[in-house]
């Protein structure tokens, strides 16, 4: 019988139909429509599948079951569509790998391990958005079903496709019991800013009257119907049950026994009548069907009653005659859970333990991966524990390796309930916690563990408890913990320790160690360990020997070359990367190892090499020239919760706001930095932010100020990254105050002096001390050493050479007017207008000014499209920096009733009403350049 029409629910489906319209107009989202069973939550996403369907909008549906593993109602709905179809190549690098743990077709067949730097669901999640867009390509409901059986990495994902699809033609449409028990994690979804939430109540007396009698059309009588519509006490579905059955068997005799509390007594009753017309072996089937799982499985069942498949199958027509199987999308599934659990509820606990251990068995022998963390569940129902949770440990292991860390926590908290093999649950529980990045919890779940853990098992977690300091960057814990495994020969004793001596700064005693790693990884460790050693000893040695580090990172991209370690060579290829940039600001390692982790998946390790791309962009290029590349990386750091992604790419943001004149834009930008962002390199990069304007608009006392503030901080932390500002720190204190020489003197001693561009910085401002000395060949010499080094970084070069050829024109020593002459054209050509003119002040200085004429700024084309003449282009950028007129009008030799003429002109022909509009209306229309790597 067709279902009934939809009854007591006009304001749930005006939810609905609101939902869908919206999806359809690029507005979509997460709709979860919880209830208890049997309300009609099914019924509803029936009615939104099919307007969806009238609206031409492509429907997907899923179903998650109980034990179904990670992702597994979005990988149905996936399939169902097609997914497995695609091309791999339609979906980007990254996001395509990341397919792989979810669709068969698109696994690359080389194994990863997961990611600690990046949130996999979060991965996940922007791949479904991608693979969507080129499966559909235009409006899509995903319908998925029983969510409350979900695994948590499910629910993570969909909290994020939450926000993520709010703006995108796709609607998830979902369903889920409240009174399921570990609901808890239903109850997170639905408070998840961005699911809107209908909650199905019972239906009242007249309601459910209504849905009776149109049920029943007419094959009943009144009295009859209303004695069914107070047995289904408001739940459509036992009143579409009771009718059925009254007009089948024209009675309804009294319910008797007694329900289980989660199974509403009505249907309690009317299983139980429906399973009295099945002979004994189909009531045994059904019995064990119902213990298997979720889904009747017809293939295992013969092997747990111990009855040939015909016979089994005989007792499925029967169930399905007696109205307690039905057919739905080819496979024999109970009309509803409820049955399921009536039938369940029948059993007595020796019964269901026995059925239990059969199912499991019966599981275990078919050898499909998919059936053992359902025979895991049923042989702890079985009181079988010791096998139960060694199998949910292995399985937990496989899920944190493949990245489903939700649900491999999941399973960890099964395996502790059984109370078996408590100590490798907890060391397994610390890596999983550790993934996801909850530090904290991580650290208290293995410390709980340690009384209870013994000879290896309590070295192991000690061991596992110092590598999650290390990630905390909690230094001496992790080397108590490593003293506390009391395996000192151990090569990851000695990796964890050389690595917490490092983060410390205690670089004397983190070599020694890193070395010592190397030498046992190399006897015992295995390959993977003596990646990591190596690793360790290559970011000792580039403190001090880029050569030495140079070998260890270079020995470690072959090793995890020679065993297809994939993180491994990404992680040492970075390493190298940043060598080649010490030895000459240019890095062919960096853009491999971008390639490489975006093919495998590993967006944090592609990103951390984009972020170092982005500094070699603004030294090379100009910050302006990193803004496109910066926002995009900083949209995913932000999306992908990658703190220190998020605030590297928002520094670079910053830093071409800083350049382009836009001191808003630039707070803006700072603002953005994520609180958990606070490591020793913060400080100097805002500083390096704010001085940037205050040095373009040659205020080098305020620049030198701002800087010093921001790189006083640093300069004793001798593991802090080479930035460029190092040297332009020592450099403006050497050409702005008495303060020179210590500055040079803290430099040369630190490892950030090996980059050129800060060696070169470094003799610019030796450069300078000797002439103001009155050694011009001295400074001449030392001068041309600074343009060596600087060579390879063209814009940085120019910044900082005007310091230098503004000492040598002030103090009389060196021929300044070439190269000035030079700058000025490079500037002008790169529309850097602000060292144009120091340029030009410079030469007029040096008593070789240079003619202004009609103006020679060049003219964006939007500004030239509004009539904007380069003359009035000098104005424009002065108005920009937010000088007066009468400023304005000595720098460029005019009058100043001229600059009035000209702002006067500016502001009408941009339609400004104020020189601040008129600098909004410059940067809004002024071309912004780059674009990710």
């Amino acid at each position: 019988m067709d279902a009934a029409p939809l009854i007591g629910r006009a304001e749930a489906m005006a939810v609905v139909r609101s939902a869908v319209t919206r999806a359809g107009a690029g507005r979509g989202g997460v709709l979860l429509v919880v209830g208890e069973a049997g309300v009609g939550k099914s019924r509803l996403l029936t009615e939104a599948a099919r307007l969806a369907r009238e609206d031409r909008v492509e429907v997907l549906c899923g179903r998650a079951t109980e034990s179904g593993g990670a992702y597994r109602p979005l990988i149905e709905a996936l399939l169902r569509g097609g997914a497995d179809d695609l091309d791999p190549a339609t979906v980007p690098a990254p996001y395509g790998a990341a397919l792989g743990r979810l669709l068969p077709g698109w696994a690359t067949g080389g194994a990863t391990a997961t990611e600690p730097s990046v949130d996999p669901v979060l991965v996940l999640g922007e791949a479904v958005v991608r693979v969507l867009d080129a499966l559909v390509g235009g409006p899509c409901l995903i319908v998925l079903e029983d969510l409350h059986w979900a695994d948590a990495d499910t629910l993570a994902m969909l909290e994020y496709l939450a926000e993520r699809l709010r703006d995108r033609p796709v609607l998830v449409a979902a369903s889920a019991r409240d009174d399921e028990p570990g609901s808890a994690a239903v109850d997170r979804l639905t408070g998840s800013p961005g699911v809107h939430t209908v909650t199905l109540a019972r239906l009242s007396a007249a309601e459910l009257a209504a849905l009776a009698a149109q049920r029943a059309t007419d094959r009943l009588r009144g009295d009859q119907l209303a004695a069914l519509v107070t047995r289904a006490d408001g739940l459509p579905l036992l009143a579409e049950e009771l009718v059925d059955e009254a007009v089948r068997t024209a009675g309804l005799p009294p319910p008797s026994g007694s329900p289980a509390p989660s199974v509403p007594r009505t249907m309690t009753a009317l299983v139980r009548r429906r399973l009295g017309r099945l002979d004994p072996v189909a009531h045994r089937c059904l019995r064990a069907a119902a213990v298997a799982g979720t889904e009747p499985d017809w293939e295992l069942l013969p092997t747990v009653v111990g009855r040939p498949e015909d016979v089994v199958l005989d007792a499925a027509r029967a169930a399905a005659d007696a109205h307690l199987l039905h057919e739905d999308a080819g496979r024999l599934r109970w009309r509803h859970a409820l049955m399921r659990e009536a039938v369940l509820a029948g059993l007595l606990p020796p019964e269901r333990a026995s059925l239990a251990r059969r199912a499991a068995e019966a599981l275990l022998a078919r050898g499909r991966a998919e059936d053992v963390t359902r025979a895991a569940e049923l042989l702890a129902q079985g009181d079988d524990r010791d096998r139960a949770a060694t199998i949910f440990l292995r399985l937990a292991r496989q899920d944190r390796a493949t990245g489903a860390l939700r649900r491999a926590e999941q399973l960890l908290d099964q395996a502790a309930r059984t109370g078996a093999v408590p100590a490798e649950v907890a060391i397994e529980r610390v890596a999983v916690l550790t993934a996801v990045g909850r530090i904290g919890d991580a650290l208290d779940a293995g410390v709980e563990a340690l009384p209870s853990a013994t000879g290896e098992l309590h070295a192991e977690l000690c061991l596992r408890l110092a590598r999650t300091a290390v990630a905390a960057r909690r230094w001496r814990d992790a080397e108590a913990y490593v003293d506390r495994a009391g395996r000192p020969d151990d090569p990851r004793s000695l990796l964890l320790a050389a690595d917490a001596a490092f983060g410390a700064g205690d670089v004397e005693r983190a070599g020694p160690l890193a070395a010592a790693a190397v030498t046992r990884a190399e006897r015992c460790g295995g390959p993977a360990v003596l990646c990591e050693a190596l690793d360790v000893a290559g970011r000792v040695a580039r403190l001090h020997s880029p050569p030495a580090a140079r070998a260890a990172f270079s020995r470690a991209v072959q090793v995890a070359e020679e065993h297809r370690l994939v993180p491994q060579l990404v992680t040492a290829l970075l390493g190298l990367g940043t060598v080649e940039l010490l030895e000459g600001e240019v890095s062919a390692a960096l853009p491999r190892a971008r390639e490489l982790a975006a093919a495998a998946g590993l967006l944090g390790l592609a990103s951390a090499a984009d972020v170092i791309l982005l500094d070699s962009i603004v030294v090379e290029q100009g910050p302006r020239a990193v803004e496109a590349s910066a926002r995009l990386l900083l949209d995913r750091g932000t999306r992908l919760h990658m703190p220190e992604v998020q605030a590297a790419s928002a520094f670079g943001v910053a830093l071409a706001r800083a350049a382009s004149g836009d001191p808003a834009g630039m707070e803006a930008a700072l603002a953005r930095l994520p609180l958990s962002a606070a490591w020793p390199d913060a400080d100097p990069l805002v500083a390096g932010v704010r001085a940037l304007p205050l040095l373009l608009a040659h205020d080098l006392a305020a620049a030198n100020a701002v800087l010093d503030a921001g790189l006083t901080r640093l300069v004793g932390h001798r593991v802090a990254a080479p930035l460029h500002q190092f040297g332009l720190w020592a450099l403006l204190r050497t050409a702005v105050d008495d303060r020179g020489a210590a500055a040079r003197d803290v430099l040369r001693e630190l490892p950030a002096v090996l980059r050129p561009a800060n060696r070169g910085a470094l003799r610019y401002a030796d450069a300078i001390a000797a002439g103001r000395r009155g050694r011009p060949d001295e400074a001449l010499a030392l001068f041309a050493l600074g343009e060596a080094d600087l060579a390879g970084v063209p814009w940085l070069h120019r910044l900082l050479r005007l310091l230098v050829l503004e000492a040598a024109v002030t103090d009389g020593w060196g021929d300044p007017v070439p190269l000035l002459r030079r700058d000025l054209g490079e500037h002008e050509r790169a529309g850097e207008h602000q060292l144009a003119r120091t340029c030009r002040d410079l030469l007029k200085r040096a008593g070789a000014p240079t003619r202004r004429g009609r103006g020679t700024s060049p003219v964006p084309g939007a500004l030239r499209a509004a009539g904007v003449t380069s003359r009035e282009m000098d104005v424009l950028t002065l108005v920009s920096s937010g000088l007066t007129n009468a400023e304005i009008a000595a720098r460029l030799y005019l009058s100043p009733r001229t600059v009035e003429t000209h702002v006067a002109s500016l502001l009408a022909k941009l339609g400004a009403a104020d020189r601040g509009q008129l600098r909004s209306r410059v940067a809004a229309l002024t071309p912004q350049r780059g674009s990710l790597p």
